[in-house]
């Protein structure tokens, strides 16, 4: 197979984890690199490819008498529970 020589800037921190990641697979940096850039064409890569719409609720309950959390309760919740750090703050 034909190789092209290239020249790429990255970032130095980039670099370091990148040729320390080459180095424990027992591989090198170029062959890494060249992986990487074949996931990215495939699409394995892509952000976009795995953006799902999140339906809800995540959770579904079909257990009687559980607890329906509105906007109301949240805040409820949330208020109580800075209640209690603040108290325990205030006793220290």
């Amino acid at each position: 197979m034909a190789c092209m020589k290239t020249t790429l800037e990255i970032p130095d921190d980039l670099f370091r984890e990148a040729k320390s990641q080459a180095a424990l697979r027992g591989a090198k940096l170029k062959d890494l690199v060249a992986d990487g850039l074949r996931l990215v064409l495939a699409g394995a890569a892509s952000p976009a490819t795995h953006r799902t719409r999140v339906k809800f609720p995540l959770i579904r309950s079909t257990r009687p008498g559980t607890m329906k959390l509105t906007g109301e309760r949240i805040a409820e919740i949330e208020a109580q529970q800075e209640a209690e750090v603040y108290g325990k703050f205030m006793r220290r």
